[in-house]
């Protein structure tokens, strides 16, 4: 059981979504060949973006053995009601993609392990492995919600009861679904994911529950529900699969499996670097933890720029409202070319924003393996 990874009997998958999800993939997939050599590891990327994604991550991924995968659908979840896709979603597209393992763990990007994943938990044809969230974010203290959830399957609401990480209340079944381990064939003879895919989208476009509670918790409130459906148990899981970083409410510790930083900001506040720091030296594909968050932190810069403006636009248009309100009639058409102008310029500057992209500002190192005596010297510069 302890090599069942290695084995290539268990998937490990994640998502990078571009221009999003692309950074944060170098330090997890490092980390899990660090511990698991010669495991299955497939990224997923939606449907026709693979060639938005640098050339140089492609490649340190077909390097690493690990290819990067376009998914075979693109998401169809409800617009009805959403001005933005639920880009959530494509971690339950990767779930529901076809894999020739017995078993399967899904991650999120913005993780990174810290041992073997080889504990036998993880690996059960009648039970999900999964991690309580830190905060009931879809019911809230509402059983109705649930409730109505459930009805929906024509299922009752669990008895059982889950103590969230943060607030240490108790609710029904409720996980974060960033790190999922499950058997790609349930005991109910279903595939997981196409059964985690069809909860999704059923619960989606069912007007029995609030839409203001799916969004954008509907991966994680169709995940449970999910699990009841699959005539599979949840195996609950502690933290330290899915360790939310927090310096004050959860110290890091010796027994943490898993980091789920939520963005590198988590970890500087925890004061928690030094591991990452040390992961991605280690590699050789950075000179330190500042070289590899300087395309990211470039993009942020630049961008802010543009966000500020948009910024400006929307207030504008805010105070021409207003003043519309306010003015005789007769000047409507005054004020709707000028709340036209400024839309325009805002739409002008978002598509000016959106060719901001990591890339543009990689330097000829990054990413780019150095020898062996090159990447003893880093380590030795990053350590002072």
């Amino acid at each position: 059981m302890n090599n069942m990874l290695d084995s290539g009997r268990c998937s490990i998958i994640y998502v990078i979504d571009p221009p999003h999800l692309v950074s944060p993939a170098a330090p997890l997939l490092i980390s899990l060949r660090k511990h698991h050599p010669d495991a299955v590891i497939i990224p997923y990327c939606p449907k026709g973006t693979l060639q938005d994604i640098p050339e140089r991550v492609r490649k340190f991924h077909q390097d690493m053995n690990a290819p990067i995968r376009e998914l075979t659908r693109e998401l169809a979840f409800n617009r009805r009601r959403y001005n933005k896709p639920y880009l959530h979603g494509n971690k339950i597209l990767a779930v529901a993609e076809r894999r020739d393992t017995e078993f399967c763990i899904f991650i999120d990007t913005d993780t990174y392990i810290t041992c073997p994943m080889d504990d036998p938990r993880l690996f059960q044809t009648d039970a999900v492995g999964v991690v309580p969230e830190s905060v009931a974010g879809f019911a809230r203290r509402f059983i109705e919600v649930w409730d109505a959830t459930y009805a929906i399957f024509g299922l009752k609401t669990p008895e059982e009861r889950v103590r969230m990480l943060r607030t240490d209340r108790e609710h029904p079944p409720y996980f974060n679904a960033g790190f999922v381990a499950f058997p790609e064939v349930t005991p109910s003879g279903d595939r997981f994911g196409e059964l985690w895919l069809d909860t999704a989208m059923t619960l989606d476009f069912d007007d029995s529950v609030d839409d203001e509670a799916k969004r954008p918790w509907l991966d994680q409130a169709s995940l449970p529900v999910a699990i009841a459906r699959s005539g599979a148990r949840y195996e609950e899981l502690g933290p330290e699969f899915n360790y939310p970083v927090d310096g004050k409410d959860f110290p890091p510790g010796p027994q943490i499996r898993m980091y789920h930083y939520h963005g590198i900001e988590r970890l500087q506040e925890a004061d928690h670097t030094a591991e990452l720091e040390d992961l991605l030296v280690g590699s050789g594909l950075f000179r330190s933890l500042d070289h590899y968050l300087e395309p990211l932190n470039e993009k942020r810069k630049h961008a802010a720029v543009f966000w500020q403006q948009i910024g400006d636009e929307a207030a504008s248009r805010r105070e021409l409202k207003q003043q519309m309100a306010e003015a005789d009639r007769s000047e409507d058409a005054k004020f709707k070319k000028l709340l036209k102008e400024s839309k325009h310029r805002e739409q002008k500057l978002r598509k000016e924003c959106a060719l901001i992209v990591e890339d543009k500002y990689y330097d000829a190192d990054w990413l780019i393996r150095k020898p062996a005596k090159a990447r003893k010297v880093a380590v030795s510069t990053t350590s002072k």
